[in-house]
């Protein structure tokens, strides 16, 4: 009798959880949507030949930061090692661009993204899966 009332609490709760992620990815989607639509007034808005490298820098770093919480939403809706991987890649990656990291960074940065590779190739496709990117 405990074990069923276990399970059927366990099983409440567990599906509270997912519903609560969910709609915390629908939020996170609208922000994201926001952001896009304020991403490209920033491009619109600036003249021609005030885009400098400083706003090329910026418009990168927004836009880089999107994609990584693009990235989340689909890690949160997913619940697979390979999403927390692709995350974990373009936030690497994101921060290697957008800063400007010292030397001994950017090596760290490129054997941690290396290392991210190896592991979804090595560790979560089967043999006869070809790899999408």
């Amino acid at each position: 009798m405990k074990d069923k009332l276990f399970k059927k609490v366990n099983g409440i709760i567990s599906a509270a959880t997912r519903y609560i992620e969910l709609f915390i990815s629908a939020i996170i989607i609208v922000v994201i949507l926001l952001q896009i639509v304020n991403l490209i007034y920033g491009v619109v808005r600036t003249p021609l030949f005030q885009l400098d490298t400083d706003h090329f820098t910026v418009f990168l770093a927004q836009a880089l930061t999107l994609v990584v919480g693009i990235e989340f939403v689909k890690m949160l809706c997913r619940h697979t090692p390979e999403t927390v991987v692709e995350v974990l890649m373009f936030a690497t990656a994101r921060q290697m661009v957008v800063e400007h990291l010292k030397t001994f960074e950017t090596l760290i940065g490129i054997v941690a993204i290396a290392l991210l590779f190896a592991i979804r190739k090595y560790l979560f496709l089967s043999p006869g899966e070809d790899d999408p990117m």
